[in-house]
């Protein structure tokens, strides 16, 4: 059989033939004239990335990671703002790797983990860092956070069990994820915060709350995955704003090869036109490009936009966020804790804008067929990624901007002190019927005590300044010499006493 394709005859009559004696003389009449080639290319491609995995995990051994407890004053006057500054701080942790260190040697990225976590409704919050850099971590928090109490403690997912079911405790959890594209940030701090009052009220509070109210035996994790990333994301957020607004983007800088290929394209387009000038008159009556529909947006798309670019405007991330509660199994009840978490999670929404989402993938109740197995393969998976932070199992990373994580981690003050609003100092009236005509100073101070009432309302009941975290996790003060729990303005083990 020949097949006779612009000018060009293609005789299959021998591959006919194979056939027709059977699938293996096809098959090795493929191989033998041609497929080899795609075979060795497809051993060479899984070979390398079975020896690049070898390597990378090798390489992952050597290094040792710190686990953080940090304690803030009850009285502290920081916002989420001052949390900025720490994430801003800890990108200074991005490795700049090259093409060697990334395909040769196995090198990549390391991620912090910043996570809140709830034992027996005792609610903690720690950072788990490379250990070459908990210099930096500290430094971070004590310059937002002077009087900060920083002690290192045990890794309190170790007593998890791996394999389900288990006799003595249950999991339900999940990864928690974007509802849009990444490049549309969800709800953050300032958005909280009454424009006419001034008063912030703080979205951490409903979640801290929730925490605390679990009962003796559960625990509730959740940890947030950052890795100091690149610019590369950016072309993301600028691809989604030109499509918005209707504008085409600039050509970017090209590599010498592509401006090469350039270059000989336009030489061929150019002899073209000189011998074919019919093609000239063509382009010339082609349709102008279509303006900018800038003018021509709503005042949602607007918004979007205008939010897009602020998403932008500041260092991002790449992010995991995972959810898990832990719990004896006669006590174990999901509904009356992840349903409250993420109720809390809700506040973040936006829906002209982004929110978040378990993962349909990763959550631990399924649906349909098989359902049993399914959840506790999943369960297994979810607690084996919490323990070692893992960074590849699970849903893809997303990005996150370090104001969206400020928003979702932070330290929060025990009240929320709004300033007294500049009022008309003076308004013609009468006297009301109800003025005092006794003491009047004795009247002015319970005014003035009810008035610093009203100003001055509890965020959340939660109790973050305790020691039962450190109590329970805490390592030995002093190891190796080397003094564990730190705090600033804290006098020195090893000061003489004589």
């Amino acid at each position: 059989m020949q097949i006779e394709f612009f000018n060009l005859v293609i005789d299959l009559t021998n591959l006919f033939q194979a056939v027709d004696r059977g699938p293996e003389a096809a098959m090795w009449y493929i191989f033998a004239h041609g497929g080899w080639i795609l075979f060795a290319y497809l051993i060479i491609t899984q070979g390398y990335q079975i020896w690049l995995m070898f390597k990378q995990n090798k390489w992952f051994m050597t290094n040792k990671f710190t686990l953080l407890a940090v304690d803030i004053p009850r009285d502290h006057e920081q916002t989420p703002k001052a949390v900025e500054g720490l994430f801003s701080t800890v990108s200074g942790a991005h490795a700049t790797l090259n093409n060697v260190d990334k395909f040769v040697k196995g090198q990549f990225q390391l991620a912090f983990s910043f996570e809140i976590v709830s034992i027996d409704g005792y609610v903690q919050f720690l950072i788990r860092t490379p250990s070459q850099h908990r210099d930096v971590v500290e430094s971070a928090i004590y310059a937002q956070y002077p009087d900060a109490e920083i002690t290192e403690v045990e890794d309190y997912t170790t007593w998890a069990p791996t394999k389900y079911p288990d006799d003595n405790y249950n999991v339900w959890g999940t990864e928690v994820v974007l509802v849009k594209a990444d490049a549309l940030p969800i709800r953050t701090y300032p958005a909280f915060e009454d424009k006419v009052s001034g008063e912030y009220k703080d979205p951490l509070a409903a979640l801290l709350e929730t925490m605390s109210k679990i009962h003796p035996g559960e625990q509730v994790w959740l940890q947030i995955m950052v890795k100091p990333t690149g610019v590369e994301w950016l072309a993301n957020s600028e691809k989604m704003a030109y499509k918005l607004a209707g504008k085409k983007k600039a050509a970017q800088a090209t590599s010498r090869g592509n401006q090469l290929v350039d270059l000989i394209m336009n030489t061929l387009d150019n002899l073209g036109e000189m011998i074919y000038p019919l093609w000239k008159e063509s382009k010339e009556k082609k349709k102008e490009d279509m303006p900018s529909l800038m003018l021509h947006l709503t005042p949602g798309e607007k918004n979007i936009l205008e939010a897009i670019d602020n998403k932008a405007s500041k260092i991002g991330f790449e992010c995991k966020i995972r959810l898990a509660y832990i719990s004896p199994k006669e006590d174990f009840a999901p509904a009356r804790v992840i349903s409250s978490v993420f109720g809390a999670l809700k506040q973040f929404s936006t829906l002209d804008l982004n929110s978040f989402k378990p993962d349909v993938k990763t959550k631990t109740s399924t649906n349909y067929w098989f359902t049993k197995y399914r959840n506790n393969r999943r369960r297994e998976n979810l607690i084996k990624a919490c323990k070692s932070r893992s960074g590849a199992v699970g849903y893809k990373p997303f990005i996150l901007n370090i104001e969206e994580l400020a928003s979702l981690w932070h330290f929060p003050g025990m009240e929320v002190r709004t300033p007294l609003l500049h009022r008309t100092e003076v308004k013609k009236s009468e006297a009301p019927n109800s003025l005092p005509i006794g003491n009047l100073s004795d009247n002015i101070s319970s005014e003035k005590e009810a008035l610093l009432k009203q100003l001055k309302q509890p965020a959340f009941n939660v109790d973050l300044d305790n020691n039962y975290f450190e109590d329970k996790f805490a390592l030995p003060r002093v190891e190796a010499g080397k003094k564990i729990t730190s705090s600033k303005g804290e006098a020195p083990t090893n000061l003489p006493t004589e």
